[in-house]
């Protein structure tokens, strides 16, 4: 009998093994048995499966007689054979290895999801954020390491929110689960418990808390924040040394600032870990201005009876520090190098999806990368932080009857008014054209970013290799984390009460917007909101956006309640 390849009948008359005519939808013999049926197989996979059979008895080596000699039959020679694969064999096995269907495996799936579209991004080299000095330190651990665990739980989350709209999954946990236990015997190593990978280990674990706290309601103790801390403290200033510890101190630091801002706490840090000279990039200079804000903010949140000041002292003090810290922060920004400013997009330029999609009043900055537009948007929020202060503090010495300096109040209106316009011109850069849900690799309208401002930028890979940024890099890394870098300085600029005074009002920054600009601002708010299906159920450790908007919903006359729950399926959250 001469073959003739593998079948190509539909199933069921394979397994009654008879002659199938193939006749599509249905065979011959399936519609006389008066039953369904059951299709055919893939033939792409038939075609792969009779190659690796073939491929495998073309390679093989022609079979010989055997020969029974005294050597063939001892012990030792079979040993030489296991150990000493011949070349044939291995061969035969990388051509099996070739043709075989690899297995669907979750994780690493999820990890070059992750790495694709979250870290192997171009990025500016005077930028700091921790995620983008991670594949170097991964690529350099164990597969069943505390740092591998936690990036394999950070990736299968994160992996999870885009593809099925779910984190928090048992492979996530699991994985997350492992990282901690191995991260508790390495805490108590003295050695490595001052290792890169230990303190990269602590950042993906609450990297991983993050993404719970919004999308799960994931009560958040500060647990990872606190070891984090603790472990800069332990390695102490001397333990940072090479450029690569130095970025993620750095990056730590940063991290840790910033949390202690959203969460209303002091800086938690030796003085020695916040000196000057340990702040050579931009966004390091930053932090240690909010460092200071997060000082203020705790005071005038506690009030004068902790401060143990009179009221009027108590303005005066807040209104000062405010004031210096408001020059220092707008001395920053224009220090900045050119790479780092704005360019402004006529909105003729504009792809009309993007104008559509949200473009206030005709502005549109782009920047040389996300990164840079995060942290210039970091800067303006906490400078909106300090002019808060200054605003409420003013207002009370007016009502105690003190006088304040003419010119404070047309400085803050100018400056607010200013500030608020460029974050609102940043919206488009970072959200495009989007509207809806969207995978990384769909096509999108993004702003284009101007040639020479990608060539001040000088690019580098996540191994510090020169490289180039193109659109596609941009519209990747934006669809993956522009809504997330832009929610919470966007939620930032319209916070409530700033004073531990019950008297004082919320928002007073408000009013001194243009009008329509702040019902704008929430109409953005609400657009990401959409994009990355943020669940809405106004719980306590949700993020404090539409709190924050609930206190002045008719504020500015737009007719409609701001604190209106959105139409979104929670269920699909808490399934």
């Amino acid at each position: 009998m001469v073959y003739k390849g593998p079948s190509k009948g539909c199933h069921s008359c394979r397994k009654r093994r008879v002659k199938c005519d193939e006749k599509r939808p249905h065979c011959g013999n399936c519609v006389k048995r008066k039953q369904q049926c059951p299709g055919y197989r893939d033939f792409f996979d038939a075609v792969h499966k009779d190659e690796t059979f073939l491929t495998s008895h073309k390679s093989a080596p022609k079979r010989q007689k055997k020969v029974h000699s005294p050597a063939s039959d001892s012990s030792d020679s079979s040993l030489s054979l296991l150990s000493a694969p011949s070349p044939n064999y291995v061969d035969r096995a990388l051509d099996i290895a070739l043709f075989t269907t690899p297995s669907r495996n979750i994780e690493m799936e999820s990890l070059g999801y992750f790495f694709t579209n979250y870290v192997n991004i171009p990025r500016d080299p005077s930028t700091n954020i921790f995620i983008e000095h991670i594949l170097p330190i991964y690529l350099n651990t164990a597969p069943n390491s505390a740092l591998a665990e936690a990036i394999n739980a950070v990736a299968i989350n994160i992996t999870s929110m885009w593809m099925s709209r779910y984190v928090d999954s048992y492979r996530a946990r699991e994985a997350y689960a492992k990282a901690v236990t191995i991260l508790k015997s390495l805490l108590q190593d003295p050695v490595e418990s001052k290792t890169d990978e230990t303190l990269a280990t602590v950042f993906m674990l609450d990297f991983y808390d993050s993404l719970n706290r919004r999308f799960v309601h994931f009560v958040d103790t500060g647990t990872h924040q606190q070891g984090a801390v603790a472990l800069l403290k332990h390695r102490g200033r001397d333990g940072f040394k090479t450029p690569l510890s130095q970025r993620l101190f750095n990056a730590m630091r940063s991290r840790h600032i910033n949390y202690s801002l959203q969460f209303g706490k002091r800086v938690a840090l030796d003085p020695e870990l916040l000196t000057c000279d340990t702040a050579v990039l931009p966004s390091a200079k930053l932090d240690l201005l909010n460092v200071e804000l997060a000082d203020l903010l705790v005071l005038a949140r506690d009030g004068p009876e902790l401060a143990g000041l009179s009221l009027a002292d108590f303005y005066r003090v807040i209104l000062d520090r405010a004031l210096a810290l408001e020059k220092r922060l707008q001395a920053w920004m224009d220090a900045l190098p050119k790479s780092w400013r704005p360019v402004s997009i006529p909105a003729s330029e504009l792809h009309p999806s993007i104008r559509d999609a949200g473009v206030y009043e005709g502005m549109c900055d782009v920047y040389s990368s996300l990164a840079v537009s995060h942290v210039n948007n970091a800067a303006r929020s906490s400078q909106i932080g300090t002019i808060r202060l200054i605003t409420v503090c003013a207002n009370g010495l007016k009502d105690l009857g003190l006088a304040v300096d003419p010119e404070v109040e047309p400085y803050i209106d100018r400056q607010i008014q200013e500030l608020v316009d460029r974050f609102c011109a940043s919206v488009p850069f970072h959200l495009g054209n989007r509207t809806r849900p969207a995978f990384p690799d769909e096509h999108r309208e993004y702003p284009q970013i101007p040639a020479e401002l990608r060539r001040l930028a000088n690019y580098v890979d996540p191994f510090g290799n020169e490289v180039e940024m193109t659109m596609e890099d941009h519209v990747r890394a934006a669809a993956a984390i522009g809504g997330w870098f832009i929610m919470v300085p966007l939620a930032g600029f319209l916070r409530a009460r700033a004073m531990g005074i019950s008297k004082t009002p919320p928002g007073p920054l408000v009013g001194k917007l243009r009008k329509g600009q702040a019902a704008w601002v929430r109409g953005q708010m609400e657009r990401i909101q959409k994009i990355y299906l943020f669940p809405t159920n106004g719980s306590p450790t949700e993020h404090d956006w539409k709190c924050i908007l609930k206190q002045f919903c008719d504020a500015h006359g737009t007719g409609h309640n701001l604190f209106q729950p959105l139409s979104f399926n929670q269920r699909m959250w808490t399934t």
